[in-house]
């Protein structure tokens, strides 16, 4: 059970610092779900498909954010309660934020080389990003249920 919860901390804290990264380095799904939205909408002609897609908009522009707070979650000695529902309720929050972050990041490289100058962007934004998204990876695959 202790080494359950030492990788649980450290999971935590690895997960907490990957979504600060990941938004300091910009890397959301936002912008990707908006415009697919918008082209949805204009398909099918259903205006309802709006607010499905400005939900998907909310949940990707805050990636890291959910991250942090599943790392929160996971953490041993941050959060308490039931350490199997935490743990879970935690992975789930960084796997959502890290798809979203994925989405991002994959944008953003496509943005990014179309760009004048894109090997100067992509060492700026993609350093932080794309360090920040493995790490979120590696604590998800840390935690102990």
């Amino acid at each position: 059970m202790r080494r359950a919860s030492k990788d649980n901390e450290t999971a935590g804290l690895i997960g907490i610092i990957g979504g600060v990264l990941m938004l300091i380095g910009g890397v959301t799904g936002a912008a990707n779900w908006a415009k697919l939205g918008e082209i949805a909408i204009a398909v099918t002609g259903q205006e309802y498909l709006a607010i499905v897609f400005q939900i998907l908009v909310l949940i990707g522009s805050l990636g890291g954010l959910i991250v942090i707070i599943g790392g929160l979650l996971i953490h041993e000695k941050i959060m308490k309660g039931d350490q199997k529902t935490r743990v879970t309720t935690g992975i789930i929050l960084i796997t959502i934020g890290a798809g979203f972050g994925l989405i991002g990041l994959i944008i953003f490289l496509v943005v990014t080389f179309m760009d004048k100058n894109p090997f100067i962007n992509f060492l700026a934004g993609f350093g932080l990003g794309f360090i920040g998204l493995l790490m979120t990876i590696v604590a998800r695959y840390k935690a102990v249920r």
